[in-house]
């Protein structure tokens, strides 16, 4: 069976992410970043999940192991871990598994016969372009004699000849996968829906009326990226589309976050303070709602003039023909 190699993809912008440079800009901030890294790797071949089994039972990682597999400073690694999660690089499940949210984007595969195959094609590739593949020399002697238009040993036959031969001994034996990334893929496999879309619609419009020369998506393909990440909001976060929905307006319409989420990646990345800062919000103005009515023993207060209704009750005691009292006016 071929043995299959992992590695991670790191975008050029890695380190320029809002969540990175934040955790750098930490004390002991480079250490944080390179525990994260050394998470990202010992999770490459779980898509993403930390956890180890032992025996027929899943065991959590607890923090001093973490700090013993990634060859990290105790103290280091929990404070480390309290940051990750703080701002969703990381995320604990209910069962215990550390769960990597970006690992999905990260993860590249292969195995080592399509390794191989690769390295033989650029080196067929190389050495026809440089055009090696002409008549031996003249005066190159084989083992077989003087005459070189006889069969030549193994050693010296035509070196592209040789190359074609080993490629489809290999081709025999391995699958190759049709073009594409790990992104199509998940596209094909999780396609987004219309209540996607309609995020991405309201996400883009947002962009548009605060800068109205914003870089947001114009084909259908980059439409798709973005609605992606709204899917695996749903699909990975478990996110509700309630909430997405009410944490999305709050982006949408909050002074400072619809100058800040740009993007359907940004607003995932920053979902849960979204939400949790809209229903703070509204805390708030309920509580500055419309004072009640004044209430005393359950009767409600009344607007009475009592200066008036004292003057009213006097004039009618006096009876007085003018209706008016001493010092209210007359001669």
């Amino acid at each position: 069976m071929a043995k299959k190699y992992y590695w991670m993809k790191l975008r050029e912008d890695f380190f320029d992410d809002d969540a990175i440079e934040w955790l750098e800009e930490q004390p002991k901030g480079k250490e944080y970043a390179l525990f994260y890294l050394k998470l990202c790797l010992k999770s490459l071949k779980t898509n993403g999940l930390l956890i180890r089994t032992v025996g027929t039972i899943l065991v959590p990682y607890d923090t001093k192991k973490l700090a013993d597999i990634t060859k990290t400073d105790y103290d280091t690694a929990i404070v480390a871990m309290e940051l990750l999660k703080n701002i969703g690089l990381v995320e604990i499940m209910e069962s215990g598994e550390i769960f990597l949210p970006r690992m999905e984007e990260m993860i590249g595969s292969e195995t080592d016969k399509a390794i191989l195959m690769r390295k033989i094609r650029a080196q067929k590739n190389f050495i026809e372009g440089n055009n090696v593949t002409v008549m031996l020399p003249e005066g190159y002697l084989c083992e077989m004699g003087n005459n070189v238009t006889t069969e030549l040993p193994e050693c010296s036959k035509n070196v592209t000849q040789r190359l074609e031969n080993r490629d489809l001994e290999i081709d025999k034996n391995i699958i190759v996968a049709p073009p594409g990334n790990a992104d199509s893929e998940n596209m094909d496999r999780y396609p987004a829906g219309d209540f996607e879309y309609q995020c991405v619609d309201m996400l883009i419009q947002s962009c548009m009326a605060v800068f109205p020369g914003a870089k947001v998506p114009q084909t259908q393909r980059e439409k798709r990226k973005w609605a992606m990440e709204i899917e695996r909001m749903k699909r990975l976060d478990k996110r509700n589309e309630s909430d997405i929905i009410e944490a999305l307006t709050y982006a949408t319409t909050d002074g400072f976050w619809k100058s800040n989420i740009r993007s359907a990646r940004k607003f995932r990345e920053k979902f849960e303070t979204l939400i949790i800062q809209s229903r703070s919000k509204t805390a708030k103005n309920d509580k500055g709602a419309k004072p009640q009515p004044n209430r005393f023993h359950n009767f409600e207060q009344r607007n009475t003039d009592y200066n008036a209704m004292v003057i009213q009750r006097l004039k009618e005691r006096l009876g007085s023909e003018s209706n008016t009292l001493p010092g209210e006016g007359g001669s």
